[in-house]
């Protein structure tokens, strides 16, 4: 297939979950998704759509060494062989916790750490579209990286690995530690960024920002819902408004307003 995501570009995004139809009842109450269980050949695996189209998916709480794994966002990123791509990732010093998985004939992913330590997927679509709607309302927009130390040397695993350009963002004025802004080594929009992490932030860490219409409405829906407020709304360049929320199960993810 033709894949409208660039290579080395986010492409689809799951949570895991201990409880699947929980997890599937508060992200449709927030964002208005629908939730399909694919059954039990794929442990229950549960894709939310959006128009009848893929936005997500929602993971049993099962990691590769068959522990249960914590209620967290995974970022998935289009490669074009998943076999070249992970061997690529294991000589720039990653950590493969899961190899190639066939899913179905659709798609092929694994799980990695990079030398930091943060987990990121890989995957080859196949016949799976990836997330169909990328940044439009209530959709995934945008990816973050929290790094321990500088943006730009954390960004180097990725830079082999994947092939992106990554510079200092137009907006940054910091020469210590500068945000860095993400795009496909092939050209386009950027579709991420890093930044140095807080010191009550998990890092290293990649999360995944959602577009909202207005972040304070969508906190207050999601509170009402068993979330949390993680951080409040504030301005950012752009213009926009960010923030951080997180599901009852404590899977955290970002909120974007603009205009």
């Amino acid at each position: 297939m033709t894949s409208a995501f660039a290579p080395g570009a986010p492409c689809w995004f799951d949570v895991t979950a201990r409880d699947i139809s929980a997890a599937a009842a508060f992200y449709s109450g927030v964002f208005g998704w629908e939730a399909t269980d694919l059954g039990a050949e794929a442990g229950h695996y549960t894709i939310l759509h959006q128009g009848g189209v893929p936005v997500a998916g929602i993971a049993p709480a099962t990691a590769p060494d068959g522990s249960t794994a914590p209620p967290v966002w995974t970022v998935y990123f289009r490669v074009e062989d998943i076999d070249a791509a992970v061997a690529t990732a294991a000589e720039a010093g990653a950590r493969v916790e899961l190899a190639p998985v066939d899913v179905f004939g659709q798609l092929r992913f694994a799980v990695l750490a990079d030398p930091a330590g943060a987990t990121y997927a890989l995957v080859q679509l196949i016949t799976h579209p990836g997330t169909a709607r990328w940044a439009e309302p209530d959709n995934p927009c945008w990816v973050e990286y929290a790094a321990t130390g500088s943006p730009a040397a954390a960004m180097a695993h990725y830079r082999t690995v994947l092939g992106w350009r990554h510079a200092d963002a137009a907006w940054e004025t910091a020469t210590d530690n500068p945000y860095q802004a993400l795009a496909p080594g092939t050209g386009g929009r950027e579709f991420g960024g890093a930044h140095a992490a807080e010191a009550d932030e998990p890092a290293p860490f990649w999360s995944v920002t959602l577009r909202v219409d207005d972040c304070d409405k969508t906190a207050a829906r999601a509170v009402e819902l068993g979330g949390r407020v993680v951080r409040a709304a504030q301005a950012m360049p752009g213009p926009s408004r960010v923030g951080a929320l997180a599901d009852p199960a404590g899977a955290v993810f970002a909120t974007m307003s603009f205009g």
